[in-house]
């Protein structure tokens, strides 16, 4: 059974697409998906000075642990956030920055992990999907060349959506 973790940036549009790819996945009997909001999780924003007091402690906040066995414990990632101001959102980079800390190996929560990037977005999405497909392949994550982009005046064909999940679904199994 894989574990596939669909990580939506803000609880709007984006969680709705993600509770949309997780209804195609629940009828898939060897994947078991699950869904979190990063906004359900209290964050600081990431500053070195930060990070060298918890490491002082021993011990991050119990929010970047949690956000960080998700992210462990997963065998596929899907990843569904707004384009902000043509790029990644803050709110992503930020917990990406506390991944690539709080971890033994920098990679540890991205490395070998088949991703999908999905947008819903005011823009069109795809400098988004283009800017954080280059960063997650850096972090070691396996990207899928296609991605899922709805925006305020477009939602995706039915088949076009299928199509890339089932392509999504086949690369993890």
């Amino acid at each position: 059974m894989k574990n596939l973790l669909i990580i939506s940036s803000t609880k709007n549009s984006n969680l709705e697409l993600s509770k949309d790819i997780k209804k195609f996945f629940d009828n898939k009997e060897d994947v078991n998906c699950s869904i979190i909001s990063l906004e359900q999780f209290d964050l600081p924003l990431y500053r070195p000075e930060l990070e060298e007091k918890f490491k002082n402690q021993s011990h991050f906040p119990d929010d970047i642990e949690k956000v960080k066995d998700f992210l462990i414990s997963s065998d596929a990632l899907i990843w569904c956030s707004p384009e902000y101001n043509g790029g990644i959102s803050p709110i992503l980079t930020n917990v990406i920055a506390w991944i690539s800390r709080a971890t033994d190996d920098w990679r540890d929560g991205f490395k070998d992990k088949h991703s999908l990037v999905c947008s819903s977005s005011g823009g069109n999405g795809t400098n988004f999907v283009k800017g954080f497909t280059i960063q997650l392949s850096y972090l070691g994550s396996i990207v899928m060349d296609k991605s899922i982009i709805k925006t305020k005046k477009k939602d995706p064909e039915k088949l076009e959506f299928e199509g890339v999940l089932d392509q999504f679904y086949n690369i993890i199994n």
